[in-house]
């Protein structure tokens, strides 16, 4: 590789190249040094005192869990600055749903001080209708693309449907939001399928993450500027640059796992068959009065339907998710002879490994000591944290040790479960529903708002987000105590070593 001149910026250095490191993106180093500002301003507020660099690294991971997610980490998210907690927080990581909220937010340069109108315009905007005619030319545009999968459709169609809303942002222009110490560093969560079904979650190499700056093989360590992600690469150095991905396609693709495989199957038929309808040139009624169809009789637009239907439909019988160019394709610098020789991998929810981010936020470069977990998961509220332990105990990551017995209320938990360890970070769980928010009711409001639920009114709108805010508002001394643990645990250590 050439050499770069060192008076040009990192990131013109390194355009259009893999990079191979342990280090953090210098994006993500500019955003948390300038977030270390705000942080330390709000613990002083609380009569924490630190400096600037000694202020402790919080990270807030929102679950999985549809559509409840994305409400109820609205919720968290908007309680925290209620309570003036939020500008402690460093590092905010979702999964599935929660990237759909956090996907939305960041759009915002000054989000976390809007939170009570965004709150509104969320709630705006699952009630309105969603558009098919637009929905169907953004997949139309995409279907031509010869990396078409089941992803593209689930992005314009199925998620279209249920947010009501179509993106075109790409994710380089949440950097504003994200570089301006205002807002936590953000990342995002999915898994590589292939790798996935060979190592399972606890394997690191299954982990891939998505930020502002960087998209990244969690395990290999290797990244590619976020803007050249999805363009053709060969031997570490872009060869074809691609039009960077928009939001909508990305939220399919970190949100594509709200139910069973059979589930999705008949999510995608049913949504597949205003296509056949048109393409018969029959009124459509299906889902009547939640979108606006306009046949369109053209020989293109019969072409373009037609291209749809066979590659959905090709893709169904193959299950083919998330196809994207393959950035380390023969790429010499990993320990991997089959990912440099695929040219196209497939990313997928990553839920299906751990429905939280727990590896992503643990990469020891990202320091963090206490860890607010937000599961939103419709089942055994304390699945991610087992899974967790038992990813850090295979990778060899410290972890607090986590007593089971305290996890048997499966069916009736408390509000907040609090780990400590020795050189371990400190991991405060909130299960969403529990005997606290919702007491003699956790298993049917699990129930009333499952993953698979597409619509909300109103009224359970507002019952989600209170729900989610009563583990903020009635844990909030609990938070800041373990801040202020963390602190006094650093000063003696600190103290110990002079």
């Amino acid at each position: 590789m050439e050499k770069c001149l060192m008076s040009l910026p990192w990131l013109m250095c390194n355009e259009g190249k893999v990079r191979i490191s342990q280090e953090l993106s210098e994006g993500e180093k500019h955003g948390t040094t300038h977030r270390k500002t705000t942080v330390k301003k709000c613990l002083d507020n609380f009569g924490i005192s630190c400096n600037e660099d000694e202020v402790p690294h919080i990270a807030i991971l929102g679950s999985g869990g549809g559509l409840r997610a994305m409400i109820a980490l609205q919720g968290t998210l908007g309680e925290l600055q209620n309570h003036g907690l939020l500008d402690s927080v460093m590092y905010l990581c979702g999964v599935s749903g929660s990237t759909w909220c956090m996907s939305s937010l960041y759009k915002q340069p000054d989000w976390s001080d809007k939170l009570l109108s965004l709150e509104e315009r969320m709630c705006e905007m699952l009630l309105s209708k969603w558009s098919f005619s637009n929905a169907k030319m953004m997949l139309e545009e995409a279907s031509k693309e010869k990396n078409y999968s089941l992803t593209d459709f689930w992005s314009y169609i199925v998620v279209h449907w249920m947010l009501h809303e179509l993106d075109k942002g790409s994710l380089s222009d949440q950097r504003a939001a994200s570089e301006n110490g205002k807002n936590p560093y953000p990342i995002y969560a999915a898994v590589d399928e292939k790798s996935f079904s060979k190592l399972a979650e606890n394997s690191a190499d299954t982990w891939f993450e998505f930020t502002p700056h960087e998209a990244s093989f969690l395990g290999h360590r290797a990244s590619v500027d976020i803007k050249y992600f999805g363009s053709e690469f060969e031997g570490g150095v872009v060869k074809t640059k691609k039009q960077e991905m928009n939001m909508s396609y990305y939220r399919g693709l970190w949100g594509s796992c709200i139910g069973s495989k059979e589930e999705n199957i008949k999510f995608i038929k049913e949504m597949l068959s205003p296509y056949l309808t048109e393409l018969s040139g029959s009124p459509s009624t299906h889902h009547e009065g939640q979108y606006n169809t306009q046949a369109f009789f053209p020989t293109e637009s019969i072409m373009n339907i037609s291209r749809i239907i066979h590659k959905t439909n090709k893709c169904l019988l193959r299950w083919k998710w998330g196809s994207i160019n393959n950035f380390l394709y023969k790429f010499s610098g990993i320990n991997s002879a089959e990912l440099m020789e695929d040219k196209i991998i497939s990313l997928i929810d990553a839920g299906v490994a751990i429905n939280c981010a727990y590896p992503l936020i643990l990469r020891p470069e990202r320091k963090v000591k206490l860890i607010l977990s937000f599961d939103y998961s419709s089942g055994d509220p304390f699945k991610t944290l087992k899974q967790a332990v038992e990813y850090c105990r295979q990778n060899s990551i410290p972890f607090p040790e986590v007593d089971e017995k305290l996890l048997r209320e499966e069916n009736n938990p408390s509000d907040v479960y609090i780990f400590r360890g020795e050189n371990a970070p400190t991991v405060m769980h909130f299960p969403l529903f529990n005997k606290v928010n919702v007491p003699g009711h956790v298993t049917d409001s699990r129930s009333e708002f499952k993953s698979v639920r597409c619509t909300y009114n109103k009224e359970d709108f507002s019952k989600l987000l209170q729900a989610a805010k009563l583990n903020v508002s009635n844990n909030k001394d609990n938070i800041l105590k373990e801040i202020r643990h963390i602190m006094d645990s650093s000063n003696r250590k600190n103290l110990y070593s002079l």
